[in-house]
């Protein structure tokens, strides 16, 4: 891991989230990039010079001074964690916040984004979802998402819910690597719904083959039943005092994703505790 993204808009989640990288990058030698993005109106551009064109003058004078505002408080976030021993940059742009994050993470090549999730329910999570949704959805990277500051950051059990068929291989290194980085405990876990089930013993021997044929090891196997996958996912992370939640998310966007729904994109939206997706391509 050589570098990670923090988008910030300076909330308290999106702190937590600058404290929980530092952390990762301390583990992993890896740089931060600490981002934030002001969403302007599309008759503002910048020149090739960096001078805001577009709009009126009291328009721009407004801008400039939004923007030279959020550096100082960025320089201020930064100065929190000079003492580190981690490198921070840092980057403040005029742009829409998903299509900006999306380029950042394919232009730096970033290896992992680490978000603040404020959550979302009811009509909200419905008709507008959360930036951090959006981002968990789109980024070809994992992505970490965390809603409260976690002290003393240790991760010793993960829950990796599967079906344990075609995703699980797709993204089996990538979990492989998390469950070394931290060195945890994997708790592979099928969530047995009424409307989709199993028989326990047909599970476990699917999820031991599994197991057996990606080389997966300090792991335990579960099957817990719940009515709905999501519901089961966070009732069994609870159960067992996990410290994060591990999953892969298949991006799916537009119709197929309103008709669908993603568990995952649920999870980071109801979690309490923190969850790293892994966009399937």
């Amino acid at each position: 891991m050589r570098r990670i993204l923090v988008p910030t808009d300076f909330s308290d989640q999106a702190r937590y989230a600058f404290e929980l990288a530092v952390v990762i990058a301390r583990q992993t030698g890896a740089a931060i990039k600490l981002l934030h993005v002001v969403e302007m109106p599309y008759s503002h551009s910048f020149s090739v010079t960096g001078d805001l064109v577009g709009g009126n003058g009291m328009e721009q004078v407004y801008m400039m001074k939004l923007l030279e505002n959020t550096k100082l408080r960025m320089d201020e976030l930064k100065r929190t964690v000079e003492h580190a021993g981690v490198e921070v940059v840092q980057e403040v742009d005029a742009d829409n916040v998903i299509r900006k994050i999306r380029r950042v993470i394919n232009d730096d090549k970033v290896d992992l984004v680490v978000m603040g999730s404020k959550g979302a329910s009811g009509m909200d999570e419905f008709l507008l979802g959360s930036n951090t949704e959006k981002v968990v959805r789109t980024a070809e990277c994992p992505v970490l998402t965390v809603k409260g500051r976690i002290a003393n950051f240790q991760i010793r059990n993960i829950v990796l819910p599967s079906d344990f068929k075609r995703e699980i291989g797709t993204a089996v290194e990538k979990f492989k690597y998390f469950q070394q980085l931290f060195g945890a405990q994997l708790h592979l876990v099928y969530i047995n719904t009424p409307g989709a089930f199993e028989s326990s013993s047909n599970l476990r021997t699917r999820m031991q083959k599994a197991a057996e044929r990606y080389g997966l090891q300090n792991f335990t196997i579960n099957v817990y039943n719940d009515t709905i996958e999501e519901d089961g996912i966070l009732h069994f992370a609870e159960e067992i005092g996990a410290d994060m939640v591990m999953m892969a998310t298949h991006g799916r966007t537009g119709l197929s994703h309103l008709l669908s729904g993603s568990i995952a994109e649920d999870l980071v939206n109801h979690s309490d505790i923190p969850v790293l997706t892994f966009h399937l391509k």
